[in-house]
């Protein structure tokens, strides 16, 4: 399975890792037992990305991308793990389609 950017561009899931955490903030009866965040970790300088792809992400100033090449975004917005990993997906595919477009 592969996260579409567009039409010629995929990443393959695998390149992508997920660590489930604890979701901060106020909560109910399992806040503080259910893993329900999501850390999304995807290295684009190892990835299978296209070099023009990688040079605009290496260029956004963007709080999400580490200096060594790294995208992590937390996802925590729903209270289910599998809605969080959706987010988190739907976030990097935002970011990279912006990179594309410069």
């Amino acid at each position: 399975m592969n996260l579409k950017i567009s039409n010629q561009v995929s990443i393959p899931l695998t390149e992508i890792q997920f660590q489930a955490i604890r979701a901060q903030g106020a909560g109910g009866q399992n806040v503080n037992k259910v893993s329900s965040a999501v850390h999304l970790r995807f290295d684009f300088q190892a990835s299978s990305l296209p070099a023009n792809y990688k040079e605009s992400l290496k260029d956004i100033n963007d709080r999400r991308i580490t200096s060594d090449g790294t995208i992590i975004i937390k996802a925590q917005r729903f209270r289910s793990q599998e809605k969080n990993r959706s987010d988190a997906l739907d976030r990097l595919g935002e970011l990279i389609k912006a990179a594309g477009e410069t």
